[in-house]
């Protein structure tokens, strides 16, 4: 490990990533402890991405430069040495925003909502001196031990009266960009809100708003779709939370919030309208009951359970167990409990009629059919060298002359109500049951009825009918709705190679279920084709390239100024400049002398151009 870096002392390291590390560092003159973030500028081959790298620190630096502020990371220096840069900055004792929130004990709300108070303070100040962070999210921001948030990696901040980025270059973190980052719009320091607003909904749910498994179709969610409502991922928030943050993410960036600062304090009182509010751990929410009424959103989770138990029917009771010879409340005994368990299910026998599973005796209502009259219960003498309890012989009799007594009572109704004269003759066998015991009352039917005379014949009892054949399910959809965004706007896109087919983005399109292409075209941008399937790609978000080429100017002497279309170029020669395609003004300043030459640039091509200047 490095023991120094220029004047600092090396103490540790802080954390590590593929470009290079940040360490721990002392400044020896008073004593001050640093941070220290160490690029390798040499790990990039490409001479252009080596100096984008370059641009963005130094971006960072001068960023960080014109902001002094509490709750915003200070830069001391810059400097670079032997292919490594290096950045000198306040050294902050505390661990990143995104280490806290994937805690297993995150912060209290009240601390979570300081922090985001923080931010909106140091962010609002930052857009006052006309620079957009551009890359919020929770691994930018710092807490310190006491609980002060401070803002940092400027590194693609936006100085807004400066022209610092290639077109079409899409800076940021994808699942915090808000919408006009992603097509390439203006960008203000509402845009930095909405990532402000990604955060907080992401404290208060412990998920992302805007979650997909391709980046493509991240970015189309952002663009055109709406988040789930917050409470109804954490029931202790009021629905006056969901309304705060539509506002802050709003897909047009002029209806935000005018300010950072007055989105988080609508948000706090909006929050501060239930007392028991709490914010959620990371994933959480995915064992959490959804919220309900209202009325029930500000109780806590342990109350919500209890009105559920509460609300619940009470369990049904087991019937008494036949071995053990127990009886019912109203006095009879376990086999009339059978019997008329039979009698419940007797009408579903072979004789019963067929049609959708239901005789006509289970069709007709329950006021129909009155419950038998109670039965003397019949006792068996134990015996101590028996075998264990059987049913008596008496109580066999009883349970089938019940049971025949009720198809019998069943099956007379059915045919009085269709107008038979007289139940048929399926009753009979109860006469012989009752005889087979003189000591046995014979079951009869509670409510008699005028008969027909015997020589009438018994009418067949009326087929149920027919089970409904279910409705056939509807035809699949032949077409579904594409929708289709391009960065920027304004391609002419055609579909499947038909000219038939065919919009101007933004679009949406009607297309058949199935797989497709698409052939973009914009002046000024490369042709861009995509495939895409309906209906599991409802929309894409295509990025168009710049045509462009590239000019290696170089100068004898070196280190001269370039100025191209009138605009001074960061880079000294020699330099590779990646210019629009057409036609360049370019100017080459020694002191106050210049040389100057018009440059064709075409399509993926590399100009050279060598300039000797005369003593």
């Amino acid at each position: 490990m490095l023991e120094q870096i220029g004047r600092y002392k090396i103490l540790g390291e802080l954390g590590k990533g593929a470009m290079g590390v940040v360490y721990k560092a002392q400044d020896p003159s008073i004593g001050r402890l640093i941070a220290i973030k160490s690029i390798r500028l040499d790990a990039l081959t490409e001479p252009s991405e080596r100096q984008r790298l370059r641009d963005r620190l130094f971006r960072e630096a001068q960023s960080a430069g014109i902001l002094s502020h509490p709750n915003i990371v200070t830069i001391y220096d810059i400097a670079e040495e032997d292919g490594m840069a290096y950045i000198f900055m306040e050294m902050v004792n505390g661990p990143p925003m995104d280490a806290l929130l994937k805690a297993e004990q995150p912060p209290d709300g009240e601390t979570l909502l300081s922090i985001l108070r923080q931010m909106a303070i140091a962010l609002d100040y930052a857009h006052k001196k006309g620079i957009v962070h551009r890359d919020i999210k929770p691994a930018n921001i710092m807490v310190h031990e006491d609980g002060t948030a401070k803002i940092t990696d400027f590194g693609v901040a936006k100085i807004v009266s400066q022209q610092m980025t290639q077109a079409g270059t899409i800076l940021g973190t994808p699942s915090y960009m808000a919408p006009e980052q992603i097509q390439g719009a203006a960008i203000t320091g509402r845009t930095d809100q909405f990532a402000l607003a990604v955060i907080a909904y992401e404290i208060l749910t412990g998920e992302k708003p805007f979650v997909a498994e391709h980046l493509t179709t991240l970015m189309f969610k952002i663009v055109r779709e709406d988040f789930v409502p917050p409470h109804r991922l954490n029931p202790t928030l009021m629905p006056l939370v969901q309304s705060v943050m539509q506002k802050a993410m709003a897909k047009n960036a002029d209806d935000r919030y005018p300010s950072c600062v007055e989105f988080v304090n609508t948000l706090a009182a909006a929050l501060h309208a239930s007392d028991r509010w709490m914010p959620l751990p990371h994933g959480a929410s995915h064992n959490m009951p959804t919220g309900g009424s209202q009325d029930k959103l500000s109780t806590t989770m342990q109350e919500t359970l209890a009105e559920t138990m509460a609300a619940a029917p009470p369990p049904k009771r087991k019937p008494p167990s036949e071995a053990e010879g127990a009886g019912r409340g109203d006095g009879q005994p376990a086999a009339l409990a059978e019997a008329e368990a039979s009698a419940e299910t007797a009408p579903r026998s072979a004789d019963g009629p067929q049609g959708d599973g239901k005789t006509a005796l289970e069709q007709q209502s329950s006021a129909e059919i009155r419950p038998l009259p109670a039965m003397a219960p019949v006792r068996p003498e134990p015996s101590v060298d028996a075998p264990p309890a059987q049913p008596s012989r008496a109580g066999l009799w009883i349970a089938l002359a019940a049971a025949v007594a009720v198809i019998a009572a069943g099956l007379y109704f059915v045919m009085q109500r269709d107008g038979s004269a007289e139940p048929p003759a399926a009753a009979g066998p109860a006469e012989p049951a009752a005889q087979a015991d003189a000591n046995l009352p014979a079951a009869q039917p509670t409510t008699p009825q005028t008969t027909a005379p015997a020589a009438t014949p018994a009418q067949p009892v009326a087929a149920a009918p027919a089970k409904a054949v279910p409705p056939a399910p509807p035809p699949a959809p032949t077409e579904a709705t594409f929708q289709l965004t391009t960065n920027p706007a304004g391609a002419e896109v055609v579909f499947d190679g038909n000219n038939d087919l065919r919009c101007t983005s933004p679009c949406a399109l009607n297309l058949a279920i199935g797989r497709h292409t698409l052939t973009a075209r914009r002046e000024g941008f490369r042709e861009t084709q995509r495939v895409f399937s309906l209906p599991n790609d409802p929309g894409l978000i295509v990025n168009l390239e710049a045509t462009s080429g590239t000019l290696m100017l170089a100068t004898n002497p070196p280190g001269l100024t370039i100025i191209v279309d009138n605009q001074e170029q960061a880079r000294k020669t020699p330099a590779s400049l990646t210019l629009s395609v057409g036609q360049h003004r370019v100017q080459v300043m020694k002191g106050s002398e210049r040389q100057e030459f018009t440059v064709e640039i075409r399509d993926g091509v590399i100009s050279q151009k060598n300039i000797e200047w005369e003593n």
